[in-house]
């Protein structure tokens, strides 16, 4: 969750200032297309996510660099925020499965360490247990083929 804030955060300090550097580099210019905030965030928006509308360009040199070096940006923040994302979520169905796997074992171990005091229906739960597990590991390895 951490990384998460941290990217957002500096997602928005590389929109803000990157939206007023452009609009300082490009609003003094005569052809300018950038001439105030809005378009500037506009512009900058559509770059860093790779829209790239082109209805509003930057004219100058120095604003076309911030441009590539913001397309670049851009294109870290969305690939490392799905990365992200995508790694949480893998990870968390996989710590379910794990916990659910590492209860079972805990209860059939515990249940053969005690295996002389347990009645007939718990041995014969406990042969259930096995087998279903067994089942399950088989119809796994079957998968993986």
């Amino acid at each position: 969750m951490k990384l998460l804030i941290y990217l957002l955060i500096i997602s928005i300090l590389v929109i803000g200032s990157s939206g007023i550097g452009i609009y300082l580099i490009e609003s003094t210019h005569e052809e300018a297309q950038i001439t105030n905030l809005i378009d500037a965030f506009w512009w900058v928006s559509a770059t860093v996510t790779t829209v790239g509308y082109g209805d509003v360009v930057p004219v100058t040199e120095a604003g076309r660099l911030m441009g590539i070096v913001l397309m670049f940006v851009g294109i870290s923040i969305i690939g490392t925020f799905i990365s992200v994302l995508g790694a949480r979520l893998v990870g968390s169905r996989l710590k379910k499965q794990e916990t659910l796997e590492y209860s079972t074992k805990s209860l059939i171990i515990k249940k053969i360490n005690e295996i002389e005091n347990l009645e007939k229906h718990e041995v014969e739960l406990l042969i259930s247990m096995v087998k279903d597990l067994h089942d399950e590991v088989k119809d796994n390895h079957k998968k993986l083929k």
